[in-house]
């Protein structure tokens, strides 16, 4: 059984993981660049394929939590292996589906097990890594996540110009099956299946909650004011609040209203939360910029902002040693910092029609998000005991995820339909502005707050105090 006392198993631990995380997420967004080849072979349109992407997030945002919940009362090894077997199967589901209805019911169901995967691995990876050196695998698996994203429409693309798209998902339904064989061997054994039960009532209302907001928002910048809209928004604050009264009430609650209450965790997924909100909502609007400002092609415009998402997983190994040097909190905040100045050079070559600035603001913005958010799951899993991994890392992701949405809606408003680059130069302030909030909120939030039952307090871990930088080595 792996330990944290043995080296060589943690790191089989964590080539687990990873090869299991980049498995299950590579195809995540591949759909986008053939919507068109996949709606003409099923005999649909791109309107109704294209559901088979963004329904995939909507129920990975809103079962994240909820997954994350299970593996800490049933095991995070057999969450694990579970999400993992289920996603080889729907992916070969995928790749057998006969019409639109079968392949976004399976790209769904794919997504929902292999995103059971995340929230276990990152449990895992902190139950066998000692607290001081917990930036290094969470610092790799943000890297791996990235960079699954850009193999997928990298290597996806080509293989479905060459054979087709559903040779993609037998592919990674025969990638996935490797970290399968390997965990039953190489994975900590559970301690145990808790005696708790799921809260039901609890997870409906989250999952129900989670979805109104981010549909609401998302279908906001698309449809308008309209009446199903304002419902959806309107809606939104009474579930979470009835969300809270559930919660109250529950002996066994989804989401442990003590553990919201650890400062760092607010903290943290806050400024996750406001970072995604910049990094997502300009992500979105620099294509736009490319193809309509600077007239790029849509080949060049891939290539071109490919360079940020590279840049991501390029950053795993310097935020790995950044972190353990000088604790989460201070990289986080100063990686937000730089985020800043990328969106400040993305904004002035925007305005200045200078497309070298922009791909330099890219890269620099790609960087700085590949340091700032690995530190930001360790603050808020420090925050907990290690029951709570899973629930903490989960809902770290969904915080980011939703405002992810916020971000794109927003951002995705200012600009329009416009060929003007004034309007994407505002868009990069906003973001900014985002980005400033973010580098405040988790610098500004501190540990003197009192010890919560149930919860192991960040004073207890003295190496990754964010406050005090280590002495050097």
């Amino acid at each position: 059984m792996p330990t944290a006392g043995d080296p060589a198993a943690r790191r089989r631990v964590l080539l687990t993981c990873l090869t299991a995380m980049f498995a299950t997420t590579f195809t995540a967004t591949l759909l986008t660049v053939s919507l068109r080849t996949v709606a003409e072979d099923l005999d649909s349109s791109v309107g109704v394929i294209s559901w088979s992407v963004t329904g995939a997030l909507f129920a990975l945002a809103v079962a994240m939590p909820i997954l994350g919940r299970i593996g800490d009362i049933r095991g995070h090894r057999r969450t694990f292996l579970t999400g993992t077997a289920f996603a080889v199967v729907f992916s070969a589901a995928t790749a057998l589906a006969w019409d639109a209805t079968s392949l976004i019911t399976f790209r769904i169901l794919a997504q929902l097990a292999g995103s059971a995967t995340i929230p276990a691995s990152f449990a895992m990876l902190f139950n066998v890594f000692p607290p001081q050196e917990r930036v290094r695998p969470s610092a790799w698996a943000s890297g791996v996540l990235s960079g699954a994203s850009v193999t997928g429409l990298a290597v996806g693309g080509v293989i479905i110009d060459s054979i087709g798209w559903r040779a993609v998902f037998f592919l990674q339904a025969g990638i996935a099956i490797v970290p399968l064989v390997a965990a039953v061997r190489v994975l900590p054994r559970d301690h145990g299946e808790s005696r708790a039960a799921l809260d039901k009532a609890g997870a409906a209302v989250l999952a129900l909650a989670v979805f109104t907001l981010t549909f609401g928002v998302n279908r906001a910048a698309a449809w308008g004011p309209k009446p199903i809209v304002c419902v959806l928004l309107a809606a939104a604050p009474g579930l979470f609040w009835l969300l809270v009264v559930v919660e109250r009430r529950s002996a066994e609650p989804v989401v442990p209203l003590e553990l919201l209450a650890a400062r760092d965790v607010r903290a943290a997924g806050g400024t996750s939360f406001l970072l995604c909100s910049a990094h997502l909502g300009n992500f979105l609007v620099t294509p736009l910029l490319l193809q309509g400002v600077f007239g790029l092609s849509v080949s060049l415009t891939s290539v071109v902002t490919m360079c940020r998402t590279l840049s991501i997983a390029l950053a795993a190994p310097s935020a790995s040693w950044l972190g353990t040097k000088f604790g989460p909190r201070l990289l986080a905040a100063l990686a937000s910092c730089v985020y800043v100045v990328a969106l400040l050079i993305l904004a002035f070559g925007a305005r200045a029609d200078l497309l070298w600035l922009v791909i330099v603001g890219l890269i620099v913005s790609g960087l700085a998000f590949g340091h700032a958010q690995p530190p930001l799951i360790v603050i808020a899993s420090n925050a907990v005991a290690d029951g709570s991994f899973g629930l903490v890392t989960s809902l770290q992701q969904t915080a980011g995820q939703i405002g992810g949405v916020v971000g794109t809606s927003l951002l995705s408003a200012v600009v329009a339909d416009t060929l003007e680059p004034g309007p994407f130069a505002v868009s990069y302030l906003i973001a900014a502005a985002f980005a400033v909030l973010a580098a405040a909120t988790v610098l500004l939030s501190t540990r003197r707050s009192p010890a919560i039952a149930g919860l192991t307090p960040m004073g207890t871990v003295p190496a990754l105090d964010p406050d005090v930088t280590p002495a050097p080595r």
